[in-house]
């Protein structure tokens, strides 16, 4: 076997550099998926745990050593317990990100014409130019709204009680459901596949502590479900009237709905 680096009798092959690249990345990744949220916390309270416990073994004292010796011993399955959120993302974000991936490889290798006619879709451009008329009103009316854009995979499981509507997409449909007299105006909607999919969806709400105490339930709805799937969530705020963006936990306040357009005809 041919060794990179050799020190005495310690070898370093480039296997051996690879693992160890691969586990620094795995460990940036973690690390940059738990910033911000309360399992950081948490994952620095296990670690001070587990050095507590290896303090103690080496000094000879056996009864801490083994209260904490059997709390490490289950450690996994309050790993998997306690980060069951985060890790659901990440598998998520994994899996979506690889099928994407993939797809647009085949996509533009058989059907070249085919991508580039879809990329200058005119119907795609009216949708889009649809929703964001309906935002535009909703912002300068302080209605209140959450909407949801899917581009690569459903959500099913991760919202309750939505009301099925599979409606063309329209200016008017989307101000009627979030009109404050509606009985659907309450929740999120969802759109993909050029329809607007369901109406009045509850999201699960986001406990980051990162969100600022100024924003309201539908901002924590939306940082919520984006950091469980990789969806796009657009929120009009009813103080201020103000357009959010949020996509992967993080939003962006005070947006124009120009960016928007240029944001959504990207990732569609």
């Amino acid at each position: 076997m041919l060794y990179l680096i050799q020190i005495g009798f310690f070898k370093i092959t480039f296997w051996d550099i690879l693992d160890i690249l691969i586990v620094g990345y795995m460990m940036a990744q973690v690390y940059k998926l738990l910033k911000g949220s309360l399992g950081f916390n948490i994952f620095l309270g296990i670690v001070f745990v587990y050095a507590i416990w290896w303090l103690v073994t080496g000094l000879g004292m056996p009864l801490l050593s083994t209260i904490l010796g059997q709390f490490i011993s289950v450690g996994m399955i309050a790993l998997l317990v306690l980060f069951q959120p985060e890790l659901r993302r990440f598998l998520l974000l994994l899996g979506q990100s690889s099928v994407q991936s993939r797809f647009k490889f085949l996509a533009k290798y058989f059907y070249p014409r085919q991508a580039e006619l879809d990329s200058h879709n005119p119907e795609k451009e009216r949708l889009i130019r649809e929703v964001l008329r309906a935002l535009d009103h909703l912002a300068d009316t302080k209605t209140g709204a959450l909407v949801l854009f899917l581009y690569q995979s459903g959500i099913e499981g991760l919202y309750s009680s939505g009301i099925p509507m599979h409606a063309q997409i329209s200016a008017q449909l989307l101000i009627s459901v979030f009109n404050k007299e509606s009985p659907l105006h309450d929740g999120a909607v969802i759109i993909g596949s050029q329809k607007i999919l369901l109406a009045s969806c509850v999201l699960p709400v986001s406990e980051s502590p990162n969100i600022p105490q100024k924003l309201g339930l539908r901002h924590r709805a939306a940082v919520g479900i984006t950091e469980v799937s990789d969806v796009i969530a657009v929120v009009v705020s009813e103080e201020t009237g103000k357009i959010s963006y949020i996509r992967g936990g993080q939003i962006t306040q005070d947006i124009q709905t120009e960016w928007l357009h240029k944001v959504l005809t990207k990732v569609f």
